[in-house]
């Protein structure tokens, strides 16, 4: 209830202290969205004002003296499609940084003629792909602006609730999906969520940082690899070099700290630093669980000259969990009342960005990224009954030449090393699972020598005739801990039927890895080999207007060579197969006129098979129905307010059958596997926005309601059998109706 007071009392005590407030500006750079070569001459305006400028040679521009408020920004030259921000937030004595990458046209037309690009893309990426700015994500409802929660409401992404920020993509495992953070892949990129899990809270990067966030759900080129599902690639924004900025934002999850600004000449930084609340809020709660995060993520930017940039990136975070004094029944015959858990993970990259000449650039990338964890759990007489030492370091090495042999067509050349140094070591005692299967005690020593991946890809984009473009890519990787060598064909095709609507297609293989957790736990896991995919997407894509699209997708992955278990050993083997299909609409509209808004519709169906032998099942991320309905709007006077709704079909779980007696004692017996579905879920959040300009700094205070109208949406079923063999089912709940409120101030 203090946070309710909180909000009241910002909102009274900020309404009466306007004073004189003194102006932001807006810079940035504007450069060839295939060559990266800057654009000198290049026009930025600021819609409905006299306010604009031109780039200088190197490409940047800096408009000062903007009052205060939203715009949009319009950056055109002769020659190149214009391109649109329509989330550009000027703060008091503050400085906006925002760049654009222009594709080329040959329509001729002059700078003022050219429509407008509200949903710019690469020309290899014709289907499944979304991009978000940083204001789309602060202000989406129900997501506490965090990155992953924000991606759960996009076409073919089902949540997987409100205590869990994982992406199920498209019937996939959260696990298939590549995170990259400036070029660099991230491993865990969701705090408390381990490799091979399912769960975690909120993102390890701070939306403020970023400039841009690509989501690809399927079909994407052949930079990308290792994954079976989706490509999350998230862009740091380089510092402004004009003044520093700062911000501090406070809310129910944590407090962050971010400033940007200036370095030495030629050179910016950014940084954010945070630390969540979560374990002072279950300690008012009087829950036995304290979870603690930190992270830190930061990039400093320099540019040699003008055809030389360099930029470090670097991240870290820590999670801890520590439960002392309850009991968990995590068997039928083991109980434990102590948990001590320590997560954590860096990376450190350097990118370095040459232009060769006007039609050629390298961008080079080095870094070293670490993941770990630490767990004990047991009794308090006995803290360490069962428990894991787990480290993952690796060091990368990759470049890419892109190279553009004319205005309609281009090459990326790519090739990727890296070098993999990791330990796991586990032990559990021996244990009886609630059906009465006796686990004997295990321990695992899984420590190889250094091992390595490496790739090598080439991606053509060819404008065969004005309305079409062909990309084709192929890749190869070699994973030398399983000896195995993949070559996987990618292929993307796109007709542009008329100014307005183009009909888009890509075929591709996707192959991904077995992961370090999953050969570890037998000797006999080093023969497993790397899951395959294989993605087919159609689908056409309608502009109603410059800032808004309609898309129809039809998709279909078959699914190989998956990792699945033979029994209660740890043997895995690669005999699972599968499948995921479906279709997709959408509709979405960019904030223009005081007014966003997206809506979509998915219809999906994911099936699996562990062996040949055994019967085809529901997966359990199958969600058949989902739709996600999102809308906002500007209120006057600094007021925001918007609402999202989502719906998803139940997803699949084993129920309970019946019992046997075993010795005297009841144990559970399951039924067919995913033969039940949970009840449907659904939920509809609001989020209101009030904005205060102040002198010299801008603070916005903003409440997050989530499940306004209290569902109880069923996530889990836990059952145990009592002293008559009667099964007592006992459902668990995703969050109720609960407040997230917050605040920022920009300084």
């Amino acid at each position: 209830m203090k946070y309710y007071y909180l909000f009241a009392f910002i909102f009274i005590s900020f309404q009466f202290s306007f004073a004189e407030v003194n102006n932001g500006s807006v810079s940035g750079e504007v450069r060839d969205a295939v060559t990266k070569q800057p654009l000198p001459g290049a026009n930025i305006v600021i819609a409905g004002t006299s306010l604009g400028t031109t780039c200088n040679e190197q490409g940047y521009y800096v408009i000062k003296n903007v009052q205060p408020g939203k715009y949009q920004l319009k950056a055109t030259l002769i020659g190149y499609e214009s391109s649109v921000n329509s989330d550009v937030v000027v703060s008091p004595q503050r400085n906006k940084k925002i760049s654009f990458e222009l594709k080329t046209t040959d329509i001729e037309m002059s700078a003022v003629d050219v429509q407008s690009d509200y949903f710019a893309r690469p020309a290899e990426n014709v289907v499944s792909m979304r991009t978000l700015s940083p204001e789309e994500i602060r202000r989406s409802p129900g997501s506490a602006e965090d990155i992953f929660r924000v991606m759960q409401s996009m076409p073919g992404v089902a949540t997987a609730g409100g205590k869990s920020a994982q992406l199920i993509v498209r019937g996939g495992n959260p696990d298939e999906n590549l995170t990259l953070l400036d070029n660099i892949e991230i491993y865990n990129p969701i705090h408390f969520a381990r490799t091979g899990e399912s769960m975690g809270i909120i993102s390890i990067v701070n939306p403020a940082l970023l400039e841009k966030v690509d989501f690809l759900t399927g079909g994407f080129p052949a930079k990308y690899g290792d994954k079976m599902s989706s490509v999350f690639d998230m862009t740091l924004q380089d510092g402004n070099k004009e003044l520093y900025n700062s911000d501090v934002n406070l809310n129910i999850a944590g407090f962050g700290v971010m400033v940007d600004g200036p370095l030495i000449e030629n050179s910016s930084m950014i940084f954010s630093v945070r630390r969540g609340f979560l374990d002072v809020l279950t300690s008012l709660m009087g829950k036995p669980a304290a979870p603690r995060y930190y992270d830190a993520v930061g990039k400093i930017t320099y540019d040699i000259d003008v055809n030389n940039r360099l930029s470090f990136v670097g991240f870290y975070y820590i999670d801890q969990i520590d439960k002392i004094g309850t009991t968990k029944e995590s068997s039928a015959m083991s109980k434990y009342d102590y948990l001590a858990r320590d997560d954590y993970g860096s990376a450190f990259g350097l990118n370095w960005r040459s232009l060769l000449s006007e039609r050629a650039f390298v961008m080079t990338t080095v870094s070293r990224t670490g993941n770990g964890w630490t767990t004990n759990q047991g009794t308090q007489a006995n803290h360490t009954l069962r428990g894991e030492e787990i480290l993952e370091n690796e060091f990368t090495l990759k470049s890419e030449l892109t190279y553009q042999f004319s205005s309609t067509l281009d090459m990326k050349i790519g090739v990727m090393g890296k070098t993999i140094d990791s330990r796991n070591i586990s032990w559990t005692p021996e244990d009886t699972t609630r059906t009465g299967t006796i686990v004997p005690a295990t321990t695992i020593s899984f420590q190889p020598d250094v091992t390595t991946k490496s790739a090598l890809y080439i991606q053509s984009t060819y404008r065969i005739i004005q309305p079409l473009t062909l990309s084709a890519g192929l890749r190869f990787d070699n994973f030398k801990l399983i000896n195995e060598n993949d070559i996987s064909p990618r292929l993307a095709l796109s007709y542009r039927i008329m100014e307005s609507t183009s009909l888009n297609f890509a075929w591709g293989k996707f192959v991904q890895t077995p992961a370090s957790y999953q050969i570890s736990p037998d000797p006999r896991n080093l023969l497993l080999k790397s899951s395959k995919a294989i993605h087919y997407v159609a689908g056409i894509e309608h502009r109603l207007a410059d800032d808004t699209r309609v898309t129809i997708e039809a998709y279909q992955k078959d699914i190989h060579d998956v990792i699945v278990g033979t029994d209660s050993s740890n043997l895995l083997v690669n005999t699972g197969s599968g499948f995921a299909r479906g279709i997709e609409l959408s509709l979405q509209k960019k904030f223009n006129d005081g007014f966003v808004g997206s809506a979509s519709y998915s219809y999906s169906v994911s099936r699996r098979r562990d062996m040949t032998t055994q019967p085809e099942y529901d997966f359990e991320y199958d969600r058949p129905h989902i739709v996600n309905i999102l809308a906002g709007m500007e209120i006057g006077e600094g007021w925001q307010i918007g609402a999202k709704f989502q719906f998803a079909s139940g997803n699949p779980y084993t129920p309970v059958a019946g019992v046997v007696k075993k010795g005297g004692i009841f144990y559970l017996v399951d039924g067919p596997v995913n033969s039940a579905r949970y009840p449907d879920y659904h939920k509809i959040d609001i989020r209101v926005d009030k904005q205060f300009i102040l002198a010299g700094w801008a603070l916005t205070a903003y409440l997050d309601l989530w499940n306004v109208y209290n569902r109880d949406n069923i996530m889990s079923y836990s059952y145990k059998a009592d002293v008559n063999g009667a099964v007592i089912m006992t459902p668990k709940y995703d969050f109720g109706i609960m407040p997230i409120v917050g605040i920022t101030a920009k300084f």
